[in-house]
């Protein structure tokens, strides 16, 4: 059933995303609930929402736009500034095919279940892939789009000529706030609630 809401959802997604933008996350809200990986684990939320900073990448292993930015994801390397974790919020996605996506792909980041969209409503994540760069106050530094590549649904150039999340963290690794604190994100959108398409 989800194939045949993949189309649909890439439009609609596109139509909202960037709505209603967090400014501030309660990190503390999420540090202190027990949340389960791809791989069955279940960590602390304190484990994976640090002291430093966060970046949340929200992704789904059938959307073509992630499968598009997976060698880019994969170069992401987490550190002692810097946490990263993969988000699949739906309660569609299987572990097991989060799983597979992630070890295909060489994520070395936890890869976090959230079939409740607990975590994605706390962002008000609307697309995937979408990134949240977050300090560790819960402000958001940055959200939206990987690079420049997705145009709108079924329009992509084969080449990146600006790299938002790239920019985004180079900034912070300065000690700087980035540029542009968001830049739509065009992305299949988040199974999280049905949505009436007119």
């Amino acid at each position: 059933m989800r194939h045949g809401w993949l189309f649909s959802t890439c439009v609609v997604g596109l139509l909202l995303a960037g709505c209603g933008a967090a400014s501030r996350v309660d990190l503390d809200t999420l540090r202190t609930m027990e949340h389960r990986l791809a791989d069955g684990a279940v960590v602390a939320g304190r484990s994976l929402f640090g002291a430093g900073h966060t970046l949340v990448l929200t992704l789904d292993p059938e959307c073509p736009l992630c499968l598009m930015h997976a060698p880019e994801l994969a170069t992401l390397v987490p550190d002692d500034g810097l946490h990263i974790v993969g988000l699949y919020a739906s309660p569609y996605i299987v572990p097991d095919s989060a799983r597979a996506f992630a070890e295909r792909n060489g994520f070395r980041f936890p890869q976090v279940m959230d079939p409740a969209c607990a975590i994605a409503q706390a962002l008000d994540a609307v697309v995937t892939p979408e990134a949240f760069l977050l300090a560790a106050d819960g402000t958001v530094l940055y959200r939206g789009a990987i690079d420049d590549r997705a145009q709108r649904a079924g329009r992509k150039k084969p080449e990146a000529t600006r790299h938002h999340l790239r920019d985004a963290l180079a900034a912070v690794r300065r000690g700087e706030r980035p540029a542009a604190a968001h830049v739509r994100a065009v992305g299949c959108f988040l199974e999280c609630t049905e949505v009436e398409v007119p």
